[in-house]
């Protein structure tokens, strides 16, 4: 996928993933019996020692690396599962999405002392689920708002909770070719680095996109076609024509930032397989792919 200076972040917050730890000073005591001052040398090396032993109680023993992938659970215990049902995290640019069979949830995270937990109220698609997936959803939602011990063997993530333990393996990525032939929903917008839900008054913004490309275009208040074009990385979208119906607020500034987005070439996408955020500038769009 591609990188960019560019990090997506919600509600204003910058990434969890820039952990940082802060070294408490040391001090001697000033007593007249104390034992004469260590050399510079020895002084220099206890300073150092003791640095390196500050940082590394203070710092995760995940590494940022390791959760910018896709996970699958393989075994869960604790809680029975809807049947047919898996638990999919993905972790990008200090967002993490959650999808167990109905809803996406994601929110910016935190990983410290081996806890991972949602810092802010997650986001989430607004499909109705069957009363056992909502509460399953709701499940999740709480496990992660609370947090939940994290650790990494290899593939591996094992999180636990309680009586709770979830082991993940590492998913393969999903082909940008794999968003062909299905209905894109919006369910979020990205402008500034901030994530924002599209208003439950806008109708939803929606690209269904055939197997040839060819797209039908809902801004949220216009419609109008538009053209799709994938390679490994990047989405191209054709300039896209729509109606010029008056748009009252805030679908107005809806429609600006789905516009913007669907227009060229876009400078980051990532899909997990369910989810799809694409960007381009300072604009941004997370759809739910089905």
């Amino acid at each position: 996928m591609v990188k960019t200076p560019m990090r997506i972040r919600a509600a204003g917050v910058t990434s969890a993933l820039i952990l940082t730890g802060t070294l408490a000073a040391c001090g001697g005591d000033d007593s007249s019996g104390a034992a004469p001052e260590p050399s510079e040398s020895t002084s220099a090396s206890s300073s150092e020692s003791a640095s390196e032993t500050a940082s590394e109680s203070a710092s995760p023993s995940i590494s940022p690396a390791v959760l910018a992938n896709t996970y699958v659970s393989t075994e869960v215990t604790g809680y029975d599962l809807v049947a047919d049902t898996t638990i999919r995290l993905t972790f990008e640019d200090g967002n993490l999405s959650v999808n167990a069979g109905c809803n996406t949830m994601f929110a910016p995270y935190e990983l410290t002392d081996d806890s991972l937990a949602w810092t802010e109220e997650p986001a989430a698609t607004m499909m109705g689920c069957p009363d056992d997936l909502a509460a399953q959803d709701q499940w999740l939602a709480e496990l992660f708002t609370t947090g939940v011990g994290a650790a990494a063997d290899g593939p591996t993530l094992t999180l636990t909770s309680d009586d709770v333990t979830i082991v993940l393996s590492r998913a393969p990525e999903a082909d940008l070719q794999e968003v062909f032939g299905k209905t894109w929903s919006a369910v979020a917008t990205i402008a500034d680095g901030a994530t924002s839900r599209i208003p439950r008054v806008v109708r939803t913004p929606r690209v269904v996109v055939g197997q040839n490309g060819l797209g039908r275009l809902d801004t949220g208040c216009n419609t109008g076609r538009t053209t799709v074009t994938a390679d490994a990385t990047s989405l191209t979208f054709g300039h896209p024509a729509v109606t010029r119906i008056r748009c009252p607020e805030p679908a107005a500034t809806i429609e600006q930032r789905v516009l913007a987005v669907v227009d060229g070439r876009s400078d980051y996408v990532v899909f997990d397989g369910s989810v799809l955020i694409v960007v381009k500038g300072d604009n941004g769009l997370v759809f739910q792919v089905r």
